[in-house]
């Protein structure tokens, strides 16, 4: 099974992600992990991402490309934070078709609730209220066109209940 999860930041695509990779014995990738590993260690890789990431921006493609194409394996796994373009979504499609489209739905209140409760929490340095106003204008003007691009394979889900009602509500879902 080949997973994709989407969601502006803070919808709880990370949370859901773990779970539902740990119910269906899927591999996590979630790039925006990869990106602070990399940058944590002080990778050329994390290093150039984090110029954009840290501003709320996304990371250019030849650099996300060569993220995904290094830790993506070829089946079995839930991806978190990639495609974000549709750019990104077409190289996927070249290389690893997915089968389905988990979508977070959930209000901006609650995702800047969320952000700013996560860096009290984390320390998240890319969780500010000037930060998360421009993730989110990112978001809806690049990831947004996604929801066209994989209509056909795109399970919508209330993002904005409790943890364990989403993954209640996904597993039966995905596992049919």
């Amino acid at each position: 099974m080949k997973l994709i999860i989407l969601g502006a930041p803070g919808s709880g695509k990370g949370t859901q992600a773990k779970l539902l990779a740990k119910d269906l014995k899927l591999k996590h990738i979630s790039t925006g992990d990869l990106f602070r590993e990399e940058y944590k260690k002080e990778t050329k890789l994390g290093i150039e991402a984090h110029k954009y990431w840290g501003k709320g921006n996304l990371v250019p493609e030849d650099i996300t490309k060569d993220l995904i194409l290094k830790n993506l394996p070829k089946n079995n796994y839930l991806l978190d934070g990639y495609p974000r373009t549709i750019y990104q979504a077409k190289f996927l499609d070249e290389n690893f078709t997915p089968d389905f489209i988990i979508v977070l739905d959930v209000p901006y209140h609650t995702l800047k609730f969320r952000l700013l409760r996560r860096a009290e929490i984390e320390g998240r340095s890319d969780d500010t209220e000037e930060i998360i106003k421009e993730r989110f204008k990112v978001y809806r003007k690049q990831t947004s066109p996604l929801l066209k691009y994989y209509k056909d394979k795109i399970i919508l889900v209330d993002g904005d209940r409790k943890i364990e009602e989403i993954e209640k509500e996904l597993i039966p879902i995905l596992k049919k």
